[in-house]
């Protein structure tokens, strides 16, 4: 079993609602189970195009599998079809996105997958619910995720509540 972590977000479609049907769903996948949650943050939303968008809504799950990496991505993006993900342009505004953030100590660089995830150190949205959950991280490049909150600290984020259930 691996330890993973798992960054959600959503903006559309009740994002609240989207999360904990995302989390359940999660925690329902073959040799997997949900162990810990974050709260839940509001933040705004990155956009290339300028044009406006609903604020995010975000959390971090950890989770152990049994699952190889590529097979929990197809898993993962099966609940963003579910729930209505549709993938028209990057940083568009979604019913859901789930996306791996750590896997046990693994480094992967594929065409479709990248861990560490390679924003993750730049958005605090992630970086905030992920020290909730694991305040002691070690990245593998060795930064310490105290000096990365440091890093972002200027940027709007709320903290809003927790998951139902």
């Amino acid at each position: 079993m691996s330890v993973c972590y798992i960054g959600l977000g959503s903006n559309l479609q009740n994002p609240q609602q989207q999360l904990n049907a995302a989390k359940i769903a999660i925690d329902q996948i073959l040799n997997t189970k949900v162990i810990k949650c974050s709260s839940i943050y509001q933040s705004e939303a990155i956009t290339l195009d300028g044009k406006a968008q609903p604020d995010y809504l975000n959390a971090v799950i950890q989770i152990e599998t049994g699952l190889m990496p590529e097979i929990l991505l197809n898993e993962l993006q099966k609940i963003e079809n579910q729930q209505g993900r549709v993938r028209e342009k990057r940083w568009g505004e979604r019913t859901i996105d789930l996306d791996i953030l750590l896997f046990g100590q693994q480094q992967i660089k594929t065409e479709r997958l990248t861990i560490p995830h390679c924003e993750m150190k730049n958005r605090n949205f992630v970086l905030y619910p992920l020290s909730q959950i694991y305040p002691e991280l070690k990245l593998l490049d060795n930064n310490k995720l105290s000096d990365l909150l440091a890093s972002v600290s200027g940027q709007r984020l709320n903290k809003l509540g927790e998951f139902n259930g």
